[in-house]
């Protein structure tokens, strides 16, 4: 063998176990892969992992009702697997009360399309449809805690506008009842809301009917934001027995105010001016006597239908309705300084006396 053919042997037998240690490390490269994919695959499956979900939330000011609604959709859809640290991203904006920055709020979450956008409260279900409707958006919404969805025109009457939800319409039948219970000699009633809700103003109307039936009187006192609550509310003072207001936003943001008139009226009473709501939450804040739904469970319902919708569920197939349970609470100790006898039992709702 001459010393070219020798070379180029000993050439060809270094490169055997060079190439053969680059195709050991290519086939463990590629096992590696597979594993961490398998990996991968089996977490997902065995862990429920979602994929990476988008939702845009709206809600028109920050009181304890919409709070809690906002609260029970979070409750349920972390129960559900989405979670805002791993596959939930969550685009939450308050409007602080004001409506033109509501609009702009459902321009901003139209925007960056999101699955699905929740509106809490009617004026912020409004804003979001209503912009869609312009733009041609056909992002599903899901409305919590609006009171009149047919006046408020957030039904699906446009099925290329997906939208549903969960109304907090109030049971004024339940409220009369708990009123006739607790003030059977009530002659005159104040109605204090504001009237560019139509939320607020169609459940007045509705009540009007109610007291007319009865023969009890009303009188009004209307707001048109939270620096009129005060002298609308001591101008009903003296005229009327008892007070009530639906679930107002502006009204309910300015409780506290509402509450002070009512307890400064009288220095002998520690309330002059009994107030009836629709929101069992409110009887910690003062007031006497509330027929609604629990907020916490609107929201929980409201979750239940964003989770359908995120899983691939049509708008169209998941019905606009109220909560299932209807709550009558008292509070128990402006009940007995007001000498009023609580009943044992009511027909529409399930009564609960609270020590507030």
């Amino acid at each position: 063998m001459s010393i070219t053919q020798s070379l180029l042997s000993n050439n060809v037998m270094t490169a055997r176990p060079a190439r053969l240690s680059s195709i050991l490390a290519l086939l463990s490269y590629l096992l590696s892969s597979l594993l961490l994919v398998f990996n991968l695959c089996y977490s997902t499956v065995a862990f429920g992992q979602l994929p990476k979900k988008t939702i845009g939330i709206s809600q028109i000011v920050e009181h304890p009702a919409l709070n809690d609604i906002r609260l029970g959709l979070m409750e349920t859809l972390k129960a559900h697997g989405y979670d805002a640290s791993k596959n939930l991203n969550i685009l939450y904006e308050n409007a602080q009360g004001n409506m033109g920055y509501a609009l702009q709020i459902a321009t901003k979450l139209l925007s960056v399309t999101p699955d699905v956008i929740i509106g809490i409260s009617t004026p912020s279900a409004q804003t979001v449809y209503h912009a869609a409707k312009r733009a041609h958006h056909t992002i599903p919404i899901v409305f919590a805690g609006v009171s009149d969805p047919q006046i408020a025109q957030l039904e699906p009457v446009e099925t290329h506008y997906p939208i549903t939800g969960v109304s907090d319409a109030p049971h004024l039948d339940g409220l009369m009842e708990l009123m006739d219970n607790l003030f059977p000699k009530l002659k005159t009633l104040g109605l204090l809301y504001n009237p560019s809700e139509t939320n607020s103003v169609s459940t007045v109307l509705r009540l009007k009917k109610l007291l007319a039936q009865r023969g009890i009187q009303w009188h009004e006192a209307t707001v048109l934001s939270t620096n009129d609550v005060a002298q609308a509310t001591l101008s009903l003072v003296g005229k009327v027995d008892a007070l009530y207001f639906p679930q107002d936003n502006t009204i309910v943001a300015a409780m506290e105010t509402v509450i002070k008139v009512s307890q400064q009226a009288s220095p002998t009473l520690s309330v002059i001016l009994p107030i009836f709501c629709n929101d069992p939450i409110l009887i910690k804040k003062g007031v006497l006597a509330a027929v609604g739904y629990d907020y916490l469970d609107i929201g929980r319902e409201t979750g239940e239908i964003v989770v359908k919708i995120l899983a691939g569920e049509s708008v169209n197939t998941l019905p606009i309705h109220t909560p299932k349970n209807l709550k009558a609470v008292i509070n128990r100790a402006l009940a007995q300084k007001l000498g009023i006898i609580i009943p044992t039992q009511l027909k529409h709702a399930t009564l609960t006396v609270m020590d507030s």
